[in-house]
């Protein structure tokens, strides 16, 4: 297959070897002069010694290796390296790791800027949202610049933020059977770290952009449901209430006893009516954590079964917390009991809130069975972590050294 000619390769073996040559040239004319010199001028080279030529042979074989080495440093870094501008190189990628936050359109372009930068001919990143592990092919993204040269040395650099592993940078050696010098891997780190910072923003801000889409899909379906319960549960009932209040004022006068049965009819529809409003506020918000605030309201949470006793510890007096952690630590302690009581075969649940500076943590553990080896997680459960990350929190559900289940879930939060 047909390779294309890299032009700066030519260029880095043409000065180098003709400075090889002009070095050799030089040696064994100065060596010619120092063995001529002071007799008589040298107007031939049949007039140089033989023993000079024999000297300048000797000191050129000497000086070739350490030139040599020399030779290949200075014009690599002429020819690639271009580290005398290293902040230059700094501003530029910066301008485009701040031009769009998107790794999709930042990526490519990064990859490519490396490579032109640096004279690089091979360059790859690799990025995976936070929390994956780098074998989830479908969660990678990866931009690829080039191709790599044949026995050409290939470099890693992960991508860290802190402690999360964001992704990794690759890169090859400009030329076949040579390494990367210290100068460029030193560039190279320095300039992952920017990279780095800058892939944790567009991750931040990705999550942000998802967290309030998710906000509004869920403010409309909620409104949607609200709705739909008022259309059809309560708008007929109370349309019904009208009619038979009509046919009531007509009848009262007639017939007593027809009156009296569409008043008991009346009575039962009402109290329909209240329960429907009833149910719809609590699925609101549950009246009892307003009533009684939350530690009152787990200790009074209703159950299908009596035969779950539980306790509740928290400190005392227990602190204020927002409405929606209130909320959502009711939802996740309800959830964790009523599934001890269908399904752990526990007697007894202990539920224990703990409040300090900086978080609020839950804790529910019964005293049944555990969780089984084929555990799957089920409706409630992705329902009570979907709670948690609203908020910003976590839940972990796991089974007890000791027998039974745990669930344990911490929230942030700032203590005013």
């Amino acid at each position: 297959m047909c390779r294309l000619i890299d032009g700066n390769l030519w260029l880095h073996w043409l000065l180098y070897w003709l400075l090889l040559i002009w070095y050799s040239c030089i040696v064994y004319a100065l060596i010619a002069l120092l063995a001529a010199w002071p007799s008589r001028p040298i107007t031939s080279i049949d007039q140089i010694p033989g023993w000079a030529s024999g000297v300048a042979l000797v000191v050129i074989v000497a000086t070739c290796v350490p030139v040599s080495h020399y030779l290949s440093r200075s014009l690599h870094h002429l020819v690639y390296g271009q580290h005398d501008d290293a902040y230059a190189i700094v501003e530029r990628i910066n301008k485009h790791l701040h031009a769009d936050p998107n790794r999709d359109v930042l990526l490519p372009t990064l990859v490519g800027t490396l490579a032109d930068t640096l004279k690089l001919p091979y360059v790859v990143i690799d990025t995976w949202p936070n929390g994956y592990h780098p074998t989830h092919a479908e969660s990678q993204v990866r931009a690829v610049y080039g191709t790599v040269p044949d026995n050409a040395e290939i470099v890693t650099i992960p991508l860290l933020y802190h402690s999360t592993d964001l992704g990794r940078v690759q890169v090859s050696s400009r030329r076949p059977h040579e390494r990367l010098s210290a100068d460029d891997l030193r560039l190279l780190h320095d300039l992952a770290r920017q990279v780095s910072i800058t892939l944790h923003a567009a991750q931040l801000t990705a999550d942000l952009q998802a967290s309030r889409a998710q906000l509004v899909t869920a403010r409309e379906e909620e409104r949607r449901r609200i709705r739909r319960d008022l259309h059809d549960g309560l708008g007929p009932t109370l349309a019904a209430l009208r009619l038979q209040l009509s046919a009531l004022r007509h009848t009262v006068r007639q017939d007593l006893d027809a009156a009296e049965h569409l008043i008991d009819e009346l009575r039962h529809d009402v109290r329909a009516a209240t329960a429907e409003i009833r149910r719809l506020v609590y699925d609101l918000r549950p009246p009892m954590l307003d009533e009684f605030g939350l530690v009152s309201a787990l200790r009074n949470l209703e159950l299908t079964s009596d035969s779950l006793t539980r306790s509740v510890e928290a400190p005392e007096p227990f602190p204020p917390l927002p409405a929606a952690l209130e909320v959502a630590l009711y939802r996740i302690a309800a959830e964790a009991l009523h599934n001890s009581v269908r399904h752990s075969g526990a007697s007894h649940c202990a539920i224990c809130l703990v409040v300090d500076a900086t978080s609020v943590t839950l804790t529910v553990t019964d005293d049944g069975y555990g969780l089984p080896a084929t555990y799957l997680a089920g409706v409630g459960h992705h329902s009570m972590h979907e709670r948690a990350a609203e908020l910003g929190g976590s839940v972990a559900i796991f089974s007890v050294p000791t027998g039974g289940t745990r669930v344990a879930a911490s929230f942030p939060f700032k203590e005013v």
